[in-house]
């Protein structure tokens, strides 16, 4: 293989890591009483679709109702609040934002950022979310 070829093998194998569908999952760490941003990419083509962030883990088989929203909007580049959540849906960056504050050991666990997609099935990155008590202060 050629420079050139591995070159362009890993810019090929990154691509891929960045489009959701093809990311297995963002892991995302945070503290008790903190805040996370979340930084969720799409494919340009789904810059006007509504976006959404909701928890739980995808199942093997389709079901309905799997995922709890916790966000979701229609706005595009604004800020939009609900409880502890923000979201901001950067359609020239094509990636929205999550922030998640008030964190608790509770909020562990599996989320998704989400895509809702009219024809089709949604489109979902899986975010696995691991709280802790407290800071190491080392």
């Amino acid at each position: 293989m050629t420079e050139e070829e591995r070159r362009m093998k890993i810019i090929w194998t990154f691509t891929l890591l960045m489009i959701p569908d093809f990311v297995s999952s963002i892991d995302v760490e945070g503290y008790s009483d903190g805040e996370v941003n979340i930084t969720c990419r799409y494919v340009k083509e789904y810059t006007q679709n509504t976006k959404y962030f909701c928890r739980g883990k995808k199942p093997d088989k389709d079901k309905s109702r799997w995922c709890t929203e916790l966000i979701r909007t229609e706005e595009k580049d604004k800020w939009v609040d609900s409880g502890r959540f923000s979201l901001f849906d950067d359609t020239r960056a094509a990636v929205f934002t999550v922030t998640f504050r008030n964190l608790s050991e509770l909020d562990s666990g599996t989320y998704q950022c989400a895509v809702d997609r009219t024809k089709g099935k949604d489109s979902y990155t899986e975010v696995k979310m691991n709280v802790r008590k407290e800071r190491d202060e080392h």
